[in-house]
């Protein structure tokens, strides 16, 4: 009776994966041009989606 023994498979490495935690900061202004505070969370959250889809941190 023989044995077979198998060959070890190729093993991709897994990708890492880090958590990053953020928090956009909006303030009332009272000076002309950025000073609604919808506009403000609106740009911020666009800003870390696009860093995000990039790559950034």
């Amino acid at each position: 009776m023989s044995k077979s023994i198998s060959k070890p498979q190729h093993l991709e490495p897994r990708a890492t994966v880090m958590l990053v935690r953020c928090a956009v900061y909006t303030r009332k202004s009272t000076e002309e041009g950025f000073n609604s505070i919808d506009a403000q969370l609106e740009a911020g959250e666009a800003y870390v989606r696009s860093e995000s889809a990039r790559g950034g941190h």
